[in-house]
């Protein structure tokens, strides 16, 4: 799926080398309009074929349905063919995750290679969720946060004392296997010192405007996708249209296109200066919003990277205006802190949330215990009965 992701890249912006960003700041202006959008058309017109034959059965439902058959029927041809367009829609551009398509294909192959052991229900559902936390870990380079998701996400209460036991290794055998690839580095490479009092200070306004905007974006979310658009011809439409509207917006804001994985990186190490503020207050703003178009288009994708961008960059930004004021905090601490609260309330699971994005950076152990306090404190007041509704996504 990387290599993929690198095609698509290559493919709609006609740029050899880079991350996403440099690719979209090389590109003619055209290019980079017209990229998501007619990623998003085409994407867009296979899904409506899918959906009208039948589509795709999820890891969820396959780990929710308790006779087992869920599972069996799972298949590998349709999940790998829609894991394929999901890649397809963010290496054109558009502003969704694309971590559920390495979990949609590890689940679906352990459901096949559950099957043809002849597992039983329990065993067999226990296996795909942990199978498909391990293709989040292998693709992020991070085998806890991988095990955290599949425990804490993706099985159901009853399965987690035991599901935990079978996700960490497999967790842990995935990301090995992925070291072929990213070298056994971290996602993202940062330099921090030592804790500091102005740091952990400023630790809690991020702490304050992560838990708004986690849950608003929740909330923004799941009001996109409880009314998207109807599987019909308006579904290719949509998207492309989606795709036009974060193309344009990234003549001003090139991180927006993707996922949001190079928004945090720009986060982590952004300059403070006012053009780089603005820049981070564009991200905060635009990226919730165009994850949520293009979802209410019809889009399948994850909301794991949108999230982490979205505190990433508020993180950043609250780090920019301390030291434009004459604080002396550490950005990439800030941005990490943000990053882990908002994924916590968006997914309503803080030990996911801060562990998977500790992980991303491999940062000291102070920083995981600063985010820890502030993503569960984050989640505790967001997630009391009557203030937040919806599925994470």
């Amino acid at each position: 799926m990387a290599f993929l992701l690198e095609s698509f890249e290559w493919l709609f912006y006609g740029v050899g080398e880079g991350a996403l960003p440099q690719r979209v700041q090389a590109a003619a202006a055209w290019r980079r309009v017209l990229a998501p959008a007619v990623g998003g058309l085409a994407a867009g017109g296979l899904w409506w074929w899918e959906r009208s034959t039948g589509g795709v059965l999820g890891v969820e439902a396959a780990v929710g349905d308790v006779s087992g058959r869920a599972s069996r029927r799972m298949g590998l041809l349709r999940p790998f063919a829609d894991g394929v367009l999901q890649v397809l829609t963010v290496g054109a551009g558009n502003s969704v995750g694309r971590e559920g398509a390495p979990r949609l294909m590890a689940g679906a192959v352990a459901a096949r290679v559950a099957s043809r052991l002849g597992l039983g229900p329990h065993p067999a559902r226990t296996l795909v969720a942990a199978a498909a936390g391990a293709g989040l870990a292998a693709m992020y380079n991070a085998p806890l946060g991988g095990a955290a998701f599949a425990v804490e996400i993706t099985m159901p209460a009853g399965m987690r004392r035991r599901g935990v036991w079978l996700a960490i290794p497999v967790s842990l055998l995935a990301t090995v296997v992925s070291w072929l690839h990213s070298g056994g580095r971290p996602t993202f490479a940062v330099s921090i010192d030592g804790p500091d009092s102005a740091t952990l200070m400023a630790a809690l306004p991020v702490a304050g405007l992560a838990a708004l905007l986690g849950a608003g974006a929740r909330s923004l979310w799941v009001r996109f996708k409880d009314h998207r658009l109807p599987d019909t011809w308006a579904l290719p439409l949509g998207i492309g249209a989606a795709g036009l509207l974060t193309g344009t917006a990234s003549l001003w804001v090139p991180v927006l296109p993707g996922n949001g994985r190079d928004a945090l990186e720009a986060a982590l190490v952004s300059p403070t200066t006012s053009a780089a503020l603005v820049g981070l207050a564009g991200v905060v703003i635009l990226k919730p919003l165009l994850t949520g178009i293009t979802l209410g288009a019809g889009a399948t994708g994850g909301l794991l990277a949108p999230s982490f961008a979205l505190g990433g960059s508020a993180g950043a930004a609250v780090a920019v205006a301390a030291n434009l004021a004459g604080w002396q905090v550490s950005v990439p601490v800030l941005a990490l802190v943000g990053a882990g609260a908002v994924l916590s309330i968006t997914q309503r699971a803080p030990v996911f949330g801060t562990v998977f994005v500790w992980e991303l950076a491999r940062g000291p152990l102070w920083v995981l215990a600063l985010m820890a306090v502030v993503s569960v404190c984050c989640w505790w007041l967001t997630s009391r009965p009557g203030r937040m509704r919806g599925s994470s996504a």
